[in-house]
C-alpha cells in the first residue's frame, strides 16, 4: 500500500467525523469507523455492497442522486448540505454532508465527509417551539396588561367622576350662599318699588335705580350659574386661559361655602396656560377642601387658607397653605396614595390627592409635592408654561 493511502487510512480511521468513497454506481468503497457507526453498520457491511442511496431517507433520495451527478460530472466540484440518513435500527439521522469528486485508479469517484447534526435539529427545534411558546405567551402577557389597563382606566375615571360629582356638591352648597344675599336684595327692591307705589311715591328716578339695581343682581346671579355650568362640562378641547383669572374664580366658589375660615388669594403672575380649565378645578376644590377640614378638624383658632401664584423662567407654580398644623412627618410621603387619609375614615374616601396627583401629572404634564410649614401643610402644583407673562 503506498504511503499517502497509508496516512489517509491512519487519518480517517481516526477521525471523529465520518468519511466515505463512492463510485459511480454509488457504492461505497470506502467508510471509516466514524461513519459506519454513525448509521448502526460495521465498514465491512457497508464497503463493496451497499449503495449509498440505501442509507438515505427515501425523501432525499432525489437531492442526493442530483448531487452526485453534478460532482461526477465535474459541472460543480463540491458540495456542502444537509440531509436525512437511515440508521440501521430504522430511526432518523439527520447529516451535515461535505462532498467533492475525486480520480480514485482512474475512475472518477465521490468522496466526502459527514457530521451528525440530530442532536442540533433537536436543539434548534426545541429552541424554535421555546420561541414560539414564548412569543404566544408575550402575545397573551401583552393582551393581559391592555386589559389590566383598560380596567385600571376605567376604574380612574369613575373615581374621577366620583371625585368631580363630590365637587360639584360643594360648588352647589356655595351657589346657595352666594345667592342668598342677592336674592335678599332683590327682594328689597321689590317691596320699595311696591312700598312707594303704594304711598304715591314712586318717582322715575326711584324707579331707574331700583331697576338697575335689579338688573345688577340678575347678572350677578346669571353669571354664577354660567361658571357652574362650565365648570360642569366636560372639557374635550384644550384652549388657553388666564391662570390668575381661573384661581381668583374657583377661589371665589370656594369662599362663597366657608364663612368661618379666612382665604386670600396673592396672583402675582398673569400668565396664560394652555389646558383643561375643568381639571384645574377639580384640583383645587380637593387641595382647598382637604385644608378646611385639617383647619377644621382640629379647631384651629383664626384658621385661614392662602393660595399664591407665581412663576419664574421654568414654570407657573401654585401653591396652597394652610395654618391646620401640618401633616405628620411619618406619613408626609403617602398624602399622594390612592385610599390613604389621615381623616376618620367615615369621613374620607382617601382618593382626594391621589386625584390630584393623578391630573396634575397625567394632564397637565406638571408635578405636585407636599411639604410642611411652620403652621400647616403646604401643596405645590408646578405647571408647564404657555405664552407669556402679560405683566411684563
Amino acid at each position: 500500500m503506498p504511503i499517502n493511502e497509508k496516512h489517509f487510512k491512519l487519518l480517517t480511521d481516526n477521525a471523529v467525523v465520518g468519511v466515505y468513497i463512492v463510485n459511480k454506481e454509488l457504492l461505497f468503497q470506502y467508510v471509516n469507523p466514524a461513519l459506519a457507526s454513525m448509521l448502526g453498520y460495521r465498514p465491512e457491511e457497508l464497503i463493496g455492497t451497499v449503495s449509498i442511496l440505501s442509507v438515505i431517507h427515501p425523501d432525499e433520495i432525489p437531492l442526493i442522486v442530483h448531487n452526485y451527478q453534478q460532482r461526477l460530472s465535474g459541472e460543480v466540484p463540491s458540495a456542502h448540505y444537509e440531509t436525512r440518513a437511515i440508521h440501521k435500527s430504522g430511526r432518523t439521522v439527520n447529516i451535515e454532508i461535505f462532498a467533492a469528486y475525486i480520480d480514485s485508479k482512474g475512475e472518477r469517484s465521490l468522496a466526502g465527509t459527514v457530521i451528525n447534526i440530530t442532536a442540533r435539529i433537536a436543539a434548534e427545534e426545541e429552541l424554535l417551539d421555546r420561541q414560539q411558546e414564548l412569543q404566544a405567551l408575550n402575545r397573551s402577557l401583552e393582551m393581559r396588561v391592555a386589559d389590566a389597563l383598560a380596567v385600571s382606566r376605567e376604574k380612574e375615571r369613575m373615581v374621577m367622576q366620583q371625585s368631580r360629582f363630590s365637587a360639584m356638591g360643594e360648588m352647589v352648597a356655595g351657589i346657595s350662599h352666594q345667592w342668598r344675599q342677592p336674592l335678599n336684595m332683590l327682594g328689597m327692591s321689590v317691596q320699595a318699588l311696591h312700598l312707594a307705589h303704594a304711598k304715591g311715591t314712586l318717582t322715575e328716578e326711584f324707579m331707574k335705580l331700583h331697576y338697575k339695581k335689579s338688573l345688577d343682581v340678575l347678572k350677578y346671579m346669571s353669571q354664577t350659574i354660567d361658571d357652574f355650568r362650565n365648570f360642569c362640562r366636560p372639557d374635550e378641547d384644550l384652549h388657553p386661559y388666564r391662570l390668575d383669572e381661573a384661581i381668583g374664580k374657583i377661589v371665589d366658589f370656594f369662599v362663597a361655602s366657608v364663612n368661618d375660615i379666612a382665604v386670600t388669594t396673592d396672583a402675582c403672575s398673569r400668565s396664560t396656560i394652555y389646558g383643561h380649565y375643568n381639571e384645574l378645578s377639580q384640583v383645587m376644590f380637593n387641595i382647598l377642601n382637604n385644608s378646611r377640614d385639617a383647619v377644621r378638624e382640629r379647631n384651629i383658632c383664626n384658621p385661614s387658607i392662602e393660595v399664591t401664584v407665581t412663576r419664574d423662567n421654568d414654570a407657573n407654580q401654585i401653591i396652597v397653605t394652610d395654618n391646620g398644623g401640618g401633616i405628620p412627618e411619618q406619613l408626609i410621603d403617602r398624602v399622594f396614595d390612592p385610599f390613604f387619609s389621615t381623616k376618620d375614615p367615615s369621613k374620607a374616601t382617601g382618593l382626594g390627592l391621589y386625584l390630584v396627583k393623578s391630573i396634575v401629572e397625567k394632564i397637565m404634564e406638571g408635578s405636585v409635592s407636599a411639604k410642611n410649614t411652620e403652621s400647616g401643610a403646604e401643596i405645590s402644583i408646578t405647571l408647564p408654561l404657555h405664552g407669556i407673562d402679560i405683566t411684563r
